[in-house]
């Protein structure tokens, strides 16, 4: 009888124990945060609105800050920054039951450093060059902003076109061409740094950044070199005649598009001529894989970047000479891919609409096009770009064969080649090319 009782006093105390525990996991553990987007970037002049989920719980309190300095007692916080950096923001949510936290990382970049740069030619004798600005995610360009930052200077006169820009270690390089300058801006601001009046003689065409202190300028003439400390240009490059399209840089070769001689590769520090690979029509773009492509006719031709051994395949259209009215290649490369995309010629003076891809080690890839242009556009300027920040062809266009002044930039998907969104901007612009941050 003893015995029956002891077993049943045990196990009424399990009993009692189960409940106990049963009533702690019960107890209220304080609220949970999700966040769906933690990593997030924006620029000077932004803001972005962080709305963290939460459980919510009676007597909820929220505290939020800012590189560890406190900004708010919301259930939301806005964030506009004043300067670029790399900014931590935390989120905390507390009951007298317990608290639970939640960080976002924020890029901030300078005012024009989420988005990219269009370069407009301007209207031949009747307004000078300008340039736009898209931001990305939104459906629009800011117009006229190299004017809006510095308003009491030019890019060029009327007579002269805005033709070129790339950005070289945090500067923007633009050239105007027939006779306007070589304009510098930080990349970001868009603040000029500095000019050259009437660069290489009113003939520069290009630019190319080396390194720190060093750049090139392609000219009608043949190439010089420029001191980016100073902005002194130096005398022509010796065994380079006539004009200098596009140039770009591997290892220590530069590869020039020169309309006597085709492509020209000089050594990147001596300047000395070290070879003169294929007459190529229109060039240079780099391939993911390296190779530095270009055209030569009906011919899709490219040179490894240190032995400079040629291969070639052939294309369904042929090439047409840059030379004469002036613009940057019809060519870009993807960065992700081994693709690289090119615009056929439309016919006579008139503009293309079509634009090929060739998938590296696939001939058979660049047999038909890979973008049809929609009715009444056509490319105009260096017509396609690149953007390995959204793996997007972007494109510009205008409503005419010749002649346009409705002007559109259009976004397509670089794999599939589908059309992303287009932006509309009317007037006598001529867009030249778009520039992208690095």
């Amino acid at each position: 009888m003893k015995q029956h009782v002891r077993i049943v006093l045990a196990l009424a105390a399990m009993a009692m124990a189960a409940a106990c525990n049963k009533n702690d996991d019960a107890r209220p553990s304080g609220p949970k945060i999700h966040v769906a987007q933690p990593e997030q970037t924006i620029a000077v002049g932004q803001s972005v609105e962080l709305k963290p989920e939460f459980t919510q719980d009676a007597g909820i309190t929220f505290r939020w800050t800012v590189n560890n300095e406190p900004v708010g007692t919301n259930a939301t916080y806005t964030f506009k920054p004043a300067a670029t950096g790399d900014y931590k923001i935390t989120f905390v949510a507390s009951t007298t039951h317990g608290a639970d936290s939640a960080n976002y990382r924020v890029t901030v970049l300078g005012q024009y450093g989420n988005g990219f740069y269009i370069l407009n030619e301007g209207w031949f004798g009747t307004e000078t060059g300008s340039v736009f600005f898209h931001t990305y995610g939104e459906d629009t360009v800011r117009p006229w902003q190299y004017k809006l930052v510095n308003p009491a200077k030019t890019l060029g006169g009327v007579m002269n076109n805005l033709q070129y820009g790339t950005i070289h270690n945090g500067k923007l390089y633009m050239v105007v061409k027939a006779g306007g300058p070589l304009v510098v801006t930080d990349a970001y601001t868009l603040v000029e740094t500095g000019r050259v009046n009437n660069v290489a003689g009113g003939k520069g065409m290009s630019f190319l950044g080396l390194d720190a202190t060093r750049g090139l300028i392609g000219a009608g003439d043949g190439i010089y070199p420029i001191n980016l400390s100073t902005l002194a240009i130096g005398a022509k490059i010796a065994g380079v005649f006539g004009a200098t399209g596009n140039m770009v840089k591997s290892g220590n070769y530069v590869f020039a598009h020169n309309s006597t001689d085709g492509m020209v590769v000089l050594n990147a520090t001596t300047y000395a001529v070290i070879e003169k690979p294929f007459k190529a029509t229109i060039g240079f773009v780099t391939g993911k894989n390296g190779r530095i492509y270009g055209a030569k006719d009906s011919l899709l031709m490219s040179v490894h970047p240190t032995t400079l051994a040629k291969d070639s395949l052939k294309m369904p259209f042929r090439a047409v000479s840059p030379f004469g009215a002036w613009r940057s290649v019809q060519m870009t490369a993807s960065t992700l891919n081994d693709h690289i995309f090119i615009i056929q010629p439309g016919s006579g003076w008139s503009y293309g609409t079509k634009l090929y891809r060739y998938v590296a080690g696939n001939a058979a890839s660049i047999n038909e096009p890979f973008i049809t242009l929609p009715d009444d556009q056509w490319f105009y300027g260096s017509g396609v770009n690149y953007d390995p920040h959204t793996d997007e062809l972007v494109v510009t266009t205008i409503n005419g064969a010749f002649s346009g002044r409705i002007n559109k930039i259009a976004f397509y998907n670089a794999q599939t080649g589908a059309l992303r969104k287009t932006i509309t901007y009317e007037g006598w612009y001529f867009p030249a090319m778009t520039v992208l941050q690095p």
